[in-house]
């Protein structure tokens, strides 16, 4: 029996739908410290060249993920770059990566103060290894930390949209009303035919003394609207 050296997790007795894996890798540790960091319960056993591990089989895909991460070479890659530009600064350069697993832009995360940007590349260098619903998380309670939900980001970015868009002016309720002139026109197109008597006449200024009355009120409640407004 191969002896490991190294021994890390939960007891095994405690995981829930067993899986196991064994398999030659030199990421060892990294992995074990995503899979503690992603809230995965798992329990490992490994040195220098190998490990044998065993995990919750329904967080399967995150696993997956962990360990292609951890192997892939990226991970180092990232660092040696954040090295070569200098930090901290040199982590502004993560704010598009930080920005599309928020999924939002990098100009709203950029409206952000630059300690609460910084943070937030930290935080996504630091979590790297783990898996993307983990890393969300973490990045998420940054902004709601720091007074603002990532729904409020999405929100702020709608409505300045909304603000480079080119309003259109509101009607009031007169401007949707026809005008005593239009009522006027219509009835004597609609009774041109008729003889005009007295009692179309009184009709006629009955439909004006309640159009007067009408617009009157409307004029009323549209001022009353406008006052609400302001």
């Amino acid at each position: 029996m191969r002896d490991y050296p190294y021994v890390c997790g939960a007891d095994i007795h405690s995981i829930n739908n067993k899986e196991f894996m064994r398999f030659e890798t030199v990421n060892a540790n990294k992995i074990c410290v995503a899979l503690d960091k992603s809230g995965i319960p798992f329990s490992a056993r490994y040195g220098d060249n190998e490990i044998v591990l065993t995990f919750d089989g329904n967080y399967k895909e995150q696993v997956g993920e962990i360990i292609a991460k951890a192997n892939s070479g990226d991970y180092e890659a990232m660092l040696r770059e954040l090295q070569t530009y200098g930090m901290p600064d040199s982590y502004f350069r993560l704010l598009g990566e930080v920005a599309e697993l928020l999924n939002t832009s990098v100009s709203a995360l950029q409206n952000r103060p630059d300690d609460v940007q910084l943070m937030l590349c930290k935080t996504y260098a630091d979590f790297w290894l783990c898996d993307t619903t983990t890393i969300q998380r973490e990045l998420d309670r940054i902004i709601t930390v720091n007074g603002r939900t990532l729904s409020d980001i999405q929100e702020y970015e709608k409505g300045k949209a909304q603000e480079k868009a080119p309003k259109i002016p509101e009607k009031s309720l007169a401007d949707n009303m026809p005008t005593f002139s239009e009522i006027a026109d219509d009835y004597f197109r609609r009774n041109s035919y008729a003889h005009f008597t007295r009692e179309n006449h009184k009709h006629l200024s009955e439909i004006a003394r309640r159009r007067q009355q009408d617009e009157h009120e409307r004029t009323v409640q549209t001022e009353e609207i406008e006052r609400k407004r302001k």
